[in-house]
């Protein structure tokens, strides 16, 4: 069962340095629990991917149980920085058959992408 997306952006005059060191904040502020980087599904052809300068996967754990999981994009555009932000979630059967407690919620991710969003974005 593949995992639903829901994905936001924006763009920025700010540095990758000053979002890369924002992030660190903000990521502590939505108490991710866990943050790792997004690799490649390209295999022995990633040397060719579009990789963004900050590529990571942050996740938590929502107040009632649920797990929520965002991934944050920066690409260098030279005049300014794109940021991109991707709520992950299972779709209602994955919920249902394996419980809220174990399945990430695509609603509690869009929360906490659209907050993530919000504070990197000030």
């Amino acid at each position: 069962m593949a995992l639903k997306t829901d994905e936001s952006s924006f763009n920025t005059h700010r540095s990758v340095t000053e979002l890369g060191r924002a992030l660190q904040g903000v990521l502590s502020h939505v108490k991710a629990q866990s943050i790792s980087e997004v690799e490649s599904t390209s295999g022995a052809l990633a040397a060719f991917d579009d990789r963004a300068e900050i590529q990571i996967l942050a996740q938590g754990q929502s107040l009632l149980g649920g797990q929520w999981a965002v991934q944050v994009y920066v690409f260098d555009r030279g005049e300014h920085r794109e940021v991109i932000l991707v709520a992950l979630g299972d779709g209602g059967f994955a919920r249902a058959f394996n419980g809220a407690r174990n399945t990430l919620s695509l609603g509690g991710s869009v929360k906490k992408r659209d907050e993530i969003g919000s504070l990197l974005n000030q």
